[in-house]
């Protein structure tokens, strides 16, 4: 079958989605303590700061937000919680893959609070690559969507840099896009599961009290619970592709 990824019959087998879920819920609860520690500092200072300095902690339910508050919101969960906690916890991952031992919390935030700035570029290089691939027409950036999606894992656990982190993740997707496409839209379906059962709750307990600052307490509990899922599963999944490549050992 050929398409976006290329010759995908002729390719190995990789493990199923369901095998990946199951390795990856495994990761987070038998690491919890690790998950938290990092995370929710990250993400309750992002949310908690941007709240703030938009007025939602002290709004009412009733007042009209602006829209551009929902895009300085998504902003700030794409350029620092989701690039940093993908950081920390990509080299969690590694550290446990790479020597056999469970990772600590000091040791994954030190060396992936190195790792911010290069993932932080390449992050927005792949969003512009993004970008320009839809400006071209929908099914270019489609393609480029899932073949670039592994630039963080690519710098977090291959230390590649710029475009190079962008150039790697499209090699290892190369004859694995479906795959790979399945793994991403999986894991987004969980994402948004969350989201809509946590907001719905929000939304109950914020009309009960009358005050938006409920929302905020929402999105950390959301952004604590399913960026760190995401950030585990999507780098086991890059783990799993360079094995099918090759190479076996984490960097």
């Amino acid at each position: 079958m050929s398409g976006f990824g290329g010759h995908e019959m002729n390719a190995a087998p990789l493990p199923p989605i369901s095998r990946l879920l199951r390795a990856t819920i495994d990761f987070y609860r038998r690491n919890l303590r690790i998950v938290l520690l990092v995370a929710f500092p990250v993400v309750a200072i992002v949310d908690v700061t941007i709240g703030a300095g938009l007025g939602e902690l002290t709004a009412s339910v009733h007042k009209k937000l602006p829209t551009a508050d929902g895009y300085i919101d998504i902003a700030g969960s794409a350029l620092v919680t989701v690039p940093l906690v993908s950081s920390i916890l990509g080299r969690a991952v590694v550290i446990e893959r790479a020597s056999g031992e469970r990772p600590t919390a000091r040791r994954a935030a030190e060396e992936g609070l190195e790792l911010f700035a290069p993932v932080l570029l390449a992050w927005i290089l792949f969003a512009c690559a993004v970008a320009l691939g839809l400006a071209i027409l929908i099914a270019p950036g489609i393609y480029v969507l899932i073949a670039g999606y592994f630039v963080v894992q690519a710098v977090v656990v291959d230390g590649q840099r710029g475009t190079r982190a962008l150039r790697t993740s499209f090699a290892v997707v190369r004859g694995r896009w479906w795959y790979s496409a399945g793994v991403i839209i999986c894991f987004g379906l969980l994402e948004r599961v969350v989201l809509v059962l946590v907001s719905a709750l929000a939304g109950l307990l914020a009309n009960a009290v009358n005050s938006y600052a409920v929302y905020v307490v929402g999105d950390v509990v959301t952004d604590t619970a399913v960026v760190p899922f995401s950030a585990i599963g999507i780098t086991l999944c890059y783990l799993e592709l360079r094995k099918d490549r090759g190479t076996d050992r984490p960097a």
